[in-house]
């Protein structure tokens, strides 16, 4: 407990922290995202190259 008339201050370092936080968030979500898309456009690529030389052979 407290001495009377003393008081309790609130620890504010997460509430100094969140402007830096926020933008760092941003950033990881910004490169998953382009990291995803980028996998996803190279896989969708080799689809049609595989296709492509399937049909080669085929014929």
């Amino acid at each position: 407990m407290t001495p009377a008339g003393d008081q309790l201050l609130a620890h504010h370092a997460a509430l100094l922290a969140i402007p830096a936080l926020v933008p760092a968030v941003v950033v990881v979500g910004v490169v998953l995202y382009i990291a995803r898309k980028d996998r996803r456009e190279e896989q969708a690529e080799r689809d049609l190259i595989d296709r492509a030389f399937d049909t080669e052979e085929n014929e």
